[in-house]
């Protein structure tokens, strides 16, 4: 069973800054959701997000994202690079529903599989729970 430990997390208010470094992170977008993406500092791949009340008016339509995303990146991990992952909103993602999400998001993270074959997690980083 994969889970979303703390470790896979951004949660300093360095950390996302350490992503979104002028220069030094790249930009992953699919529809209605985009991801800042930069190496990261620990063995694992790791999840934040940067979501707007400008982009999604309603607390229900963040947190049904939010849930989608890590869903997603909870079944994913062990295939992702090690990288720092900040996923941020558009607009037009209200209007898709869960199966379409899940689909964009499937399809984001095997972006960054292409865009970064060399950091793929290692096996003993695939352990840690």
């Amino acid at each position: 069973m994969a889970t979303y430990p703390r470790t896979c997390r951004l949660t300093r208010p360095s950390e996302f800054q350490r992503v979104f470094e002028r220069g030094l992170h790249r930009r992953v977008q699919v529809q209605g959701l985009f991801a800042r993406v930069r190496e990261s500092s620990s063995d694992e791949p790791r999840l934040g997000f940067a979501l707007s009340k400008r982009s999604l008016k309603h607390a229900v339509e963040r947190n049904r994202i939010k849930r989608l995303v890590r869903d997603s990146f909870r079944l994913h991990r062990m295939q992702l690079p090690r990288l720092d992952i900040v996923i941020i909103t558009q607009s037009e993602v209200a209007q898709l529903n869960n199966a379409a999400i899940l689909q964009q998001l499937v399809i984001l993270w095997e972006q960054l599989g292409r865009l970064y074959p060399s950091l793929k997690t290692t096996p003993q980083a695939k352990l840690t729970l």
